[in-house]
């Protein structure tokens, strides 16, 4: 134990993790202030087993960790705590120093279906447009406006083309 671990060492990491404690709190009152709640999944699962939406709960397994290390008989065992606890310190120091958790992968169905919803919607706003452009387009030719006529042809055209295409983005969007 004495070759991982001396008294500078211990008491460094000691005072680490108070400053981290410290810290975490105080990010977890923040968002109860905000009334915001973090992903559960802040950090690889590899890294932690940990699995909260609270800050303090990775201090505590980290400093789980670093008991378990302090009494750690086997060599082996003492080298892969000591790895495992000074990666667990540099995640948790780097995601507090930034003052928030790292960036998460999104879900990426969620994402999908939030974009497969915008595009419906604009498909709604865009036949609305077209809508309001046949009428148009009625109007001119109602007052036999060569000119105006065209030009609103031309506005349903464009309105159409694009209502085309973004039908075929949904369906392949749709299909996979």
């Amino acid at each position: 134990m004495r070759e991982i671990l001396n008294v500078t060492s211990i008491q460094h990491i000691e005072q680490l993790l108070n400053t981290l404690q410290g810290r975490a709190e105080q990010i977890d009152g923040e968002n109860r202030k905000k009334h915001r709640q973090l992903s559960e999944n802040w950090f690889s699962s590899s890294l932690f087993s940990q699995s909260s939406n609270l800050a303090v709960d990775y201090v505590a397994e980290t400093q789980n960790l670093f008991r378990q290390l302090q009494k750690s008989d086997n060599h082996h065992a003492q080298r892969y705590l000591a790895e495992k606890l000074s990666l667990q310190l540099e995640a948790l120091n780097t995601a507090f120093r930034a003052n928030r958790p790292p960036k998460q992968q999104q879900d990426h169905r969620i994402t999908a279906q939030n974009q497969l919803q915008q595009m419906h919607q604009q498909l709604v706003t865009y036949r609305d447009y077209e809508r309001r452009l046949t009428e148009n387009l009625d109007t001119a030719a109602a007052g036999n406006n060569p000119t105006m006529i065209q030009s609103a042809q031309q506005r349903l055209n464009r309105c159409q083309m694009a209502i085309d295409s973004l039908e075929k983005k949904i369906s392949r969007y749709e299909e996979g």
